[in-house]
């Protein structure tokens, strides 16, 4: 409570914001950029991707770097959140329709699709520490100026621009973590790291508590704060792979014998002399390469579709139906006709898919590295059953809201039904870089991985549009989850059709 009000003292009433503060965020932001520019002055910017061989085990470096950058995607994701969260306080200060509201999302979106695959060619020809410290400078400015808007246009090139920032890092992120992690603990290393996603959408709805408290303005001040803080973290702590110092002597012998190879330095000579085109040329000529992008835009129109409009489904199979239905809190029995309000379908909506996809995508990496041992598929295996089995459970919730709506069970069925989505999604997450790093040149990972997220945001942008779109239409929201069912269940079987990778 003292911090609370000591920020509080500091505010400007008339602003929302504080010049102290201000001056605090802007002088340390300037000191961040003069050590990350020194730095890449005196020690170069080029990536020098030495890998590990992949019986080699990961040493302590290699889970640093995983759990720096969990707080990363956490605080990244967080962010994303924290605009919905606190939209009220926001329109009140800055008054919008709720269509140009969804533009500020929509200007984000499309930003982060159309970048990723320029952030992670970047990652591939330069030093992936080097981007990765880069975003999070965007990042802290991006999200202090945000408590700045003093108008529509403003927030809007704002959150436009944080799409600049998260395009940069997650290809960046994901291509270092697995430089690290090439053997059993790839898996894991993946997963841990994408568990901080769901980690900070959850954690979004303290934004909410804590723009009741300091204002939406101090609010977005604060976290801007605390990246530029922990910008001093990552550069001190933050290794690329080939200039981190030698763990321990468990990972240069193995029972006293040196390793079988050690480090193996990738040819970048080639590399640093093919153009963007050449690049993505290379990559788009491999057919797991256009199986990968196929797999991401199916699984992408199931979760994008509920994240955006699950709560609104729920709400209309659960009307209120006059002398007929109860509210949900006061059903006595699973036979009751039930009513839900929006308070209740959001939760609803949201809990149990993110417990799903939390559980999931730790679970399924263990699986995913413990199966690889034994069989070379196994980490497109553990995803490809898991969204073979949720596309049809998927259907079947649709089925049986068109055969019983309204009813108390079918509503916990509902949920049980469609988390399995939660799950495959979960499991996608922990698996998709290394499944996409096994079938194509490592030299080109982060560009890979920037195309998949293209893709998958690209279908996000299209599906969140499309399906109010074909609702307005008179196309209920059920039938549109059947077909995101549907394409779930081809999503699995194309992991299926991914040929035996050769490491």
């Amino acid at each position: 409570m003292d911090i609370v009000n000591y920020i509080k003292g500091l505010e400007d009433p008339a602003t929302g914001t504080s010049p102290t503060f201000d001056a605090l965020v802007i002088v340390l932001m300037l000191v961040v950029i003069a050590i990350v520019a020194i730095q890449a002055w005196r020690k170069g910017v080029r990536n020098v991707a030495n890998l590990a061989d992949a019986s080699t085990a990961p040493g302590k470096w290699a889970w640093i770097a995983v759990g720096l950058l969990w707080i990363v995607v956490m605080l990244n994701y967080f962010d994303r959140q924290l605009l919905s969260v606190v939209r009220a306080p926001i329109v009140e200060d800055i008054p919008m329709t709720d269509a140009q509201f969804g533009l500020i999302t929509s200007a984000f979106l499309v930003i982060y699709a159309v970048l990723s695959p320029v952030g992670g060619f970047l990652a591939d020809r330069y030093s992936r520490r080097l981007v990765i410290l880069c975003s999070l400078v965007v990042w802290s400015t991006v999200t202090w100026w945000t408590g700045h808007a003093e108008d529509y246009t403003t927030l809007f090139i704002a959150r436009a621009a944080m799409g600049v920032s998260e395009a940069f890092y997650i290809p960046a992120a994901l291509a270092l973590i697995t430089d690290y992690h090439r053997g059993s603990t790839r898996s894991l290393a993946t997963g841990i790291h994408m568990s901080g996603i769901y980690a900070g959408m959850a954690l979004a709805g303290y934004g909410a508590t804590m723009s009741d408290a300091i204002g939406w303005r101090m609010t977005f001040a604060v976290f801007g704060l605390i990246g530029v803080l922990y910008g001093f973290v990552l550069i001190v702590f933050l290794r690329d792979p080939s200039k981190a110092p030698a763990d321990n002597a468990r990972e240069q012998f193995r029972d006293g014998v040196p390793a079988a190879t050690e480090e193996k330095a990738v040819p970048a000579a080639d590399f640093e002399k093919m153009s963007g085109a050449q690049v993505f040329k290379s990559l788009l000529s491999s057919r797991p390469m256009w199986i990968l992008l196929t797999v991401v835009a199916f699984a992408g129109a199931g979760n994008w579709f509920l994240l955006t409009w699950y709560p609104t489904l729920l709400t209309d199979t659960f009307k209120v139906i006059q002398d007929v239905s109860v509210p949900l809190a006061d059903a006595k029995g699973m036979g009751d006709v039930i009513s839900l309000t929006t308070g209740e379908a959001g939760p609803a909506a949201t809990l149990w898919s993110s417990i799903a996809k939390y559980i999931a995508v730790i679970v399924a990496a263990i699986i995913a590295d413990r199966w690889v041992q034994k069989n070379l598929k196994a980490r497109a295996l553990v995803p490809g059953i898991s969204f073979v089995l949720a596309g049809p459970c998927v259907i079947l919730a649709v089925v049986l809201a068109g055969m019983f709506g309204g009813v108390a069970w079918l509503f916990y069925t509902m949920l049980a039904l469609v988390a399995t989505q939660g799950i495959a999604q979960g499991s996608l997450d922990a698996t998709l870089m290394p499944v996409m790093r096994s079938h194509i040149d490592e030299r080109y990972s982060a560009t890979g991985y920037g195309l998949l997220n293209l893709t998958s945001a690209g279908v996000g942008a299209l599906i969140s549009f499309f399906g109010g779109w074909f609702k307005d239409q008179g196309v209920p929201l059920t039938t549109t989850l059947a077909v995101a069912g549907g394409l779930m269940f081809i999503c699995g079987i194309l992991f299926f059709a991914l040929p035996r990778p050769q490491k």
